[in-house]
Formats: C-alpha cells, sequence, structure tokens
C-alpha cells in the first residue's frame, strides 16, 4: 500500500503540491554563463517555425508582444505525459479568456510531421467518450519549433528543465510568472484584471532561493541539525500555509536524519498537522509518513502515531467513499503498528465496506490478517 500513499498528492492542485514537494537533499548549486530570464524579464520574441493550429483562425502568428494583451508561451511535447494531461485545461483557458485579450502559444521543439500525427490520436474525456488531440487543442495556438530557438530563448534561459512549462507575458510585454500550466489560473486571471503583483510575486521567489540556497548548502553539507533550525528562521517570514507545509516536512525528516530529540520531532508533526489540519488527503499524507518511519524504526514514538490516529481520525467526516475508506485503511494500519488490534480491525472494516473496488482487494486481505492475529492472541 505504500505506493498509494507516495501519490496520494495526484489528486490536489498542482500549486499546492509544489509546495509540499519542497526537497534539499539533490539539489546541486550551479553558476551561470548567461543572463537569467525570470520574472520582470522583457518576454523574448518569438520565432517560432510551425503554426499548426490557430484557434480556428482566430489568433495571428505572434512574433513580438502587442500591448495590453496577454499571452502564455508555454513548451510541451508529444511524447509528455503531463503536457497532454494539461492541454483540456489550456482549452478551456483560452476559451473563458479570449475575449479578454489571452493568447496561449504552446511550442513543441519536435518535428513536424511527428507533431500532426500525434494530433490524430485520442484521450478519454471525464464522461468516457473520447476526441481527438487536434480537436482538443483547437482552440489556441499549437506550434512546433524544431530548431529550438524559442526553447532556448525561454527554457534555457530560464533554468527551466521540465515540461509542460508555462510563461504568462503580461501587458507589457514582461514576464509575470513562470511555471507548471496546472498551477497558473488565478495568475492568469489576475494579469488580465491588472491585480497581480509582480513585485510580490518576486519577493517571494528571491526568499524560496535564498530557502533552498542556504538550507540546500546545509544539507550537502550534512548539517541535518542546521538545516531544520534554517527552516525555524525561514518559517517566521512565512504566512502562506502550503510553503509551510513544505518545510515542515522538510524539517521532520531533518530531523530524523540528525537523530533529534523525540520530543523535537513530535513537536514537528504537531505543527505539521495543524498547518493542513483543512486537508484531509494531506493529514492522510502526514500520517503515512509517520507510519513508515515508526515501521523502519526511524522513530520510535507511540505518541506519534496516537497523533497521527487522532489527526485522521478527526477529517474523517470532511470525506466521503473511496477516499473515506483509504483515510481508514491508514487509521488501521496506524493502530496495528502499536499493537492496537481492535480499533485496526473496526477501522479496516469500515474501509472494505466503502471501498470502490479499486482496492477492496488489498484492504480485504488486510483485514483478514487482522483478523487471524486476534484470534491467535485469544488462544
Amino acid at each position: 500500500m505504500t505506493y498509494l500513499r507516495s501519490t496520494i498528492l495526484a489528486s490536489f492542485p498542482v500549486a499546492i503540491v509544489t509546495f509540499c514537494a519542497i526537497t534539499w537533499f539533490d539539489s546541486p548549486s550551479s553558476a551561470h554563463a548567461f543572463e537569467k530570464l525570470g520574472v520582470g524579464s522583457v518576454a523574448p520574441k518569438l520565432d517560432v517555425e510551425h503554426w499548426v493550429q490557430n484557434g480556428g483562425g482566430k489568433f495571428k502568428k505572434v512574433t513580438s508582444f502587442e500591448t495590453g494583451k496577454v499571452y502564455v508561451v508555454e513548451f510541451w511535447a508529444t511524447t509528455c505525459g503531463p503536457c497532454v494531461q494539461s492541454m483540456p485545461h489550456l482549452s478551456e483557458l483560452q476559451t473563458k479568456y479570449a475575449d479578454q485579450g489571452l493568447q496561449i502559444v504552446s511550442i513543441s521543439s519536435e518535428p513536424l510531421d511527428e507533431v500532426k500525427a500525434f494530433l490524430k490520436n485520442e484521450i478519454p474525456l471525464e464522461d468516457g467518450s473520447k476526441v481527438t488531440i487536434a480537436n482538443v487543442t483547437k482552440s489556441y495556438c499549437l506550434t512546433t519549433d524544431p530548431d529550438g530557438s524559442s526553447d532556448k530563448d525561454y527554457m534555457l534561459a530560464a533554468q527551466q528543465n521540465g515540461i509542460p512549462c508555462a510563461f504568462i507575458v503580461g501587458k507589457d510585454a514582461k514576464i509575470e510568472w513562470i511555471g507548471h500550466p496546472m498551477e497558473m489560473d488565478e495568475v492568469v486571471e489576475s494579469v488580465l484584471g491588472d491585480t497581480w503583483d509582480r513585485a510580490k510575486y518576486i519577493a517571494e521567489q528571491n526568499l524560496m532561493e535564498e530557502m533552498q540556497k542556504t538550507i540546500g548548502g546545509l544539507v550537502r553539507k550534512k548539517k541535518f541539525s542546521e538545516a531544520a533550525a534554517a527552516i525555524d528562521g525561514f518559517l517566521e517570514k512565512i504566512d502562506d500555509k502550503r510553503i509551510q507545509f513544505g518545510l515542515l516536512k522538510s524539517k521532520v525528516e531533518l530531523q530524523i536524519r540528525a537523530n533529534a530529540d523525540t520530543k523535537e520531532i513530535k513537536q514537528s508533526y504537531v505543527k505539521l498537522f495543524s498547518t493542513c489540519s483543512e486537508e484531509p488527503l494531506f493529514v492522510q499524507d502526514v500520517a503515512w509518513s509517520a507510519y513508515e518511519n515508526y515501521t523502519e524504526n526511524k522513530i520510535e514514538s507511540k505518541e506519534i502515531i496516537r497523533l497521527s490516529i487522532a489527526a485522521v481520525e478527526k477529517v474523517l467526516d470532511q470525506v466521503q467513499g473511496a477516499t473515506k475508506a483509504n483515510l481508514l485503511d491508514t487509521v488501521a494500519r496506524l493502530n496495528h503498528s502499536i499493537g492496537n488490534i481492535q480499533p485496526a480491525i473496526d477501522a479496516q472494516t469500515q474501509a472494505v465496506k466503502l471501498s470502490d473496488g479499486s482496492d477492496e482487494g488489498s484492504f480485504k486481505e488486510f483485514l483478514e490478517e487482522l483478523q487471524s492475529e486476534a484470534k491467535k492472541k485469544t488462544k
């Protein structure tokens, strides 16, 4: 069941996941010989070779950015699953904001023939039907630039290594934001409505870079205690609970690596559960990490497990169906890990009843193990 908990955040908005995935353990520092393209920079002109789709003729080819309009320059590839998953969302955004001056330009660096062939493929919709990718992307500008010049001007210059990646170009032809296209809804709306605070966002990004440099540097030197202490300092500067959550998760891991006092680790878990108390799946994610740390002998405190059980049980009424079944399964495994067999059986029995079929087999299997263990203890 570990695989389930390791991917549980996939159902959450990407923006939140981004902050929850803060990590410092493999983040080498790097020097760059060119000026970095970033938020506030003038957006490079476009020299895209092939404009495959243009919103059904609604949009003209873009070379320079028109004052007063807002653009999304997005990079994708036919072999990128997340890129394909983002396409319906890009289409929705383009349709929603087309009359407000938004133009989305999606750029691949693959050969034209490959892109055209790819557009004939079908993807499933929520209602079970299928539609060609050409039809999904017809509302915005889908392009390809095989010479890689656009990729160089944007992705390489901005030191972006992963796709899909979107650059929002504001009404003054400067870059307002860089990130995953599934994260950008609020930013697009704010930029279009002239409520986006670019300076504030730049300050936030500078703080994130400072955190990465400071904490990452300490981690690479294996100064885990100092890194955990540094996180406390940054937490005082941040109000966003999503970022706080990511930092606190990192702090727990650092404390475990530093063999910190159990009381200190417990305090971090208390803060962590408090930070995510309104997000049941985040609570489950934290509880599952506690379960793994306990069963792998990284922590020895049953108090942390009891704290985790209480935290998950507190949010059970906020969820239903299969989601609730997964949380109950977590409660059962936490209880079992500290020898609470009957509470584990009770929780797992409910999990089996609520499961939607995909996890029913594994839930039943664990329930049978618990029942067998209980019988042996009564003999």
